[in-house]
C-alpha cells in the first residue's frame, strides 16, 4: 500500500499526523465574494423599495406595508422586492453558514512542531515510496504554511508542561531510539503518552506552590532588617506570581488573587515575628 491510502491509514493510527491545510485566503475570498454579492442585492433591494414607495399606484405603494401585496407583486418575477429578496435569502445562507464554518476554523490548533516534522520525514522516507504523494499537493506539509491539525491540543495554553515534554522526550527518546527499534516497526513511529509528562509537571508545580511559601517565611525569621524583609516579600511575591503564570493555566485575576494572598501571609508574618 502506498500514496493516499498509505497516508490515511497513518493519520488514521495516529490522529495527532492528522495535519491539513486551512486554506485562509481561499475561504476568506469566499467570503468577500458572497460578501460583494450581498451588497450588490442589498442595493437592489433598497431600489425596489423607494421604488414602490414612491409608485402612483395604491397597491403597490402598500408593498412597503402589506405583506399580502409584496408577495404577489409582478408574481415574483426579476425587478420586484419579492424577487430580490428571494435571492437575498439564498445567497445570505450561504454567506453565514461560510462565516460559521469560518469561525470553527480558526479554532482549529496548528500542529505540533514535531508532529510536522515527523509526517515530512515518513513522507520523503524511501519505505514508502520517497514522496508518498506526488501531485502538486506533495509539498503541503514541506512547506508548513497555512497548516491545521484535526485533533485537539492536549497541552493547548499550558507552555509549562510543553516544555517539560521537550526537556523529557528528548533526551529520552534518543536514549530509547539507540537501543531499542521503533514498536511501529512498518512507520518506524516511537509513541510516548502525554498524560506522564502533565503527570510530572502538576508534581513539580504543587512541589513550587508548597516550597515557595516555607522558604518565604524561613527566610524572613532568618533576616532581622527590616528593609531586607520588605525586600525580600517583594522577591518572593514575584517569583509566585511567576511560578504561576508558568506552571498552571490560572487567569490573572486567579493569579492576582492568589499572589496577593501569598503577599498578605508574609506581612502578617512579619508583623508578628520579633526583629
Amino acid at each position: 500500500m502506498e500514496g493516499y491510502p498509505a497516508l490515511a491509514c497513518l493519520q488514521g493510527q495516529y490522529p495527532e499526523l492528522g495535519i491539513y491545510r486551512r486554506f485562509s485566503s481561499l475561504n476568506a475570498r469566499n467570503l468577500l465574494y458572497l460578501q460583494a454579492e450581498l451588497i450588490d442585492l442589498e442595493t437592489d433591494l433598497e431600489k425596489y423599495t423607494k421604488e414602490d414607495g414612491k409608485s402612483d399606484k395604491e397597491k403597490t405603494k402598500l408593498c412597503n406595508k402589506n405583506w399580502f401585496y409584496l408577495s404577489r407583486k409582478k408574481d415574483g418575477v426579476v425587478g420586484s422586492q419579492w424577487h430580490t429578496m428571494t435571492a437575498l435569502r439564498v445567497k445570505l445562507r450561504e454567506y453565514n453558514e461560510c462565516l460559521v464554518l469560518q469561525r470553527q476554523l480558526m479554532t482549529f490548533n496548528q500542529p505540533e512542531r514535531g508532529n510536522l516534522k515527523l509526517l515530512t520525514r515518513w513522507l520523503s522516507d524511501e519505505r514508502h515510496g520517497n514522496l508518498a504523494i506526488q501531485g502538486l499537493d506533495r509539498n503541503v506539509w514541506k512547506d508548513g504554511y497555512d497548516l491545521l491539525t484535526v485533533k485537539p491540543d492536549s497541552l493547548d495554553g499550558d507552555s509549562f508542561t510543553r516544555l517539560l515534554q521537550k526537556v523529557l522526550i528528548d533526551p529520552f527518546h534518543r536514549l530509547r531510539s539507540s537501543c531499542r527499534p521503533p514498536p511501529d516497526l512498518e512507520n518506524g513511529i516511537y509513541t510516548y503518552v502525554e498524560v506522564t509528562t502533565i503527570r510530572v509537571a502538576n508534581v513539580i508545580g504543587t512541589a513550587i506552590s508548597s516550597i515557595l511559601p516555607v522558604s518565604a517565611v524561613v527566610v524572613l525569621y532568618i533576616v532581622r532588617d527590616m528593609l531586607k524583609r520588605l525586600g525580600i516579600v517583594a522577591l518572593f511575591t514575584a517569583l509566585f506570581s511567576l511560578a504561576l503564570m508558568a506552571t498552571t493555566r490560572a487567569k490573572r485575576i486567579e493569579i492576582f488573587a492568589a499572589t496577593a494572598a501569598f503577599a498578605s501571609i508574609q506581612v502578617v508574618f512579619i508583623g508578628s515575628a520579633p526583629l
